[in-house]
């Protein structure tokens, strides 16, 4: 049997489109698509696109990068590529808001999806509808710049903080050199993460951390990135967000940064009810490149299932295990057995929190080659240190 994906993306017309412009656009793509084997479905209101595509991987993805060049898309987001057992279209078409109803019969193609017609019971059941009922029903067009609706009795909403990030070296002992940098949230003008964090609203919590990770991709970007990048991500973002990592993963393809050099840090100190659930939702992307870290590995109750379900890359001791090591015991034994555990598992250990010589010997000592700490390196507001202190 063929394999089988769909890709399902967003996107902004950098201007309204006109019918004609429109009715091209749809004669032009259903030519491609019917060359290509490729199936689904496009819409378009209030000046946003939604289009499902399915097909073989290799069709998909390159009609994906045609269009992802297209001037006719802006801030082109993609939400989902995964596999799939059958179509759930049996042709490709388009749908748009402004198109007249007596119109819909003389455009081949055309469809009345946007208008709960027919188009929508002859879909099959699976993400793929829901997304798209989705976009018919007001959602994945606020996220493309058009301001939410604001029912008249709600009060003004707060606008968003603004931020800068400061970067953090981490360093590879054997080799001295720099293995990735931590991106880390700063004010404007370098105030304090906890500064920045205080002015988001609880409603928003999610959609702002997803924007900061693209964010921070981005500013890495321009300071001239060259090796991987760090940057904090909480479980519940995933449970509670479709585009999560999706996101992310289209804002490297923009930025040219490869999958393979960004590191997810999860903190393991916010409550995972189900480790098992959250390996199931996060594995789909190890095929992409992206790897794993457990961060403030020792600080929760988590960490060991998460290193027998989910397995990550790497993990970050917490710095509370790491303070004093050289001269506490249990401690020491203690960080004996996750090191052990850990080898045995194929799981880096970068030491955080490094602030002494004693502290960086003791787990160079015990074979660590990953370190990260005010001793080596401070971080830098806006700007990718290259400049590091590494004890002998």
């Amino acid at each position: 049997m063929k394999t089988l994906i769909h890709l399902i993306y967003c996107s902004a017309a950098p201007r309204p489109l006109s019918s004609n412009e429109l009715r091209d656009l749809l004669v032009g793509a259903r030519r491609y698509n019917e060359r290509h084997g490729i199936t689904g479905m496009l819409l378009y209101a209030d000046g946003s696109f939604f289009q499902v595509l399915e097909g073989a991987p290799e069709d998909v993805e390159r009609l994906f990068k045609r269009i992802s060049a297209d001037p006719r898309h802006d801030r082109l987001t993609l939400i989902i590529r995964e596999p799939v057992a059958v179509r759930a279209f049996g042709e490709w078409s388009m749908g748009h808001a402004d198109i007249a109803q007596e119109d819909l019969d003389q455009i081949v193609g055309s469809n009345d999806f946007l208008a709960a017609g027919r188009s929508f019971l002859d879909i099959g059941e699976g993400r793929a509808k829901k997304l798209l009922a989705a976009f018919r029903d007001g959602r994945w067009r606020t996220a493309l710049g058009r301001p939410a609706t604001i029912p008249e009795d709600d009060p003004e909403p707060h606008p968003p903080p603004r931020y800068a990030f400061a970067f953090q070296p981490i360093i590879h002992a054997p080799t001295r050199s720099i293995y990735s940098y931590e991106a880390l949230i700063r004010g404007p003008a370098g105030e304090t993460a906890a500064s920045v964090l205080q002015q988001v609203q609880p409603s928003g919590t999610h959609l702002f951390r997803e924007q900061q990770r693209i964010a921070a991709l981005e500013a890495a970007a321009r300071l001239g990135l060259r090796t991987r990048i760090n940057i904090n991500f909480q479980p519940s973002d995933i449970a509670r967000s479709a585009t999560a990592i999706s996101s992310l993963l289209a804002a490297a393809e923009r930025c040219g940064i490869p999958f393979d050099s960004i590191v997810l840090e999860v903190l393991e100190s916010e409550i995972i009810r189900d480790s098992g659930d959250f390996s199931a939702r996060m594995n789909p992307y190890r095929t992409s490149g992206l790897t794993f870290a457990i961060d403030d590995f020792g600080a929760g109750y988590a960490g060991l299932n998460l290193l027998a379900d989910f397995q990550p890359n790497l993990i970050k001791i917490d710095m509370n295990l790491v303070r004093g090591i050289e001269s506490n015991g249990p401690r020491q034994a203690i960080l004996r057995g996750i090191v052990r555990t850990c080898l045995d598992l194929g799981i880096d250990i970068i030491a955080e929190g490094v602030e002494t010589e004693d502290e960086y010997g003791w787990f160079r000592r015990e074979g660590i080659e990953l370190f990260q700490g005010f001793l080596l390196a401070k971080p830098e507001f806006d700007r990718l240190p290259t400049d590091f202190h590494l004890p002998g």
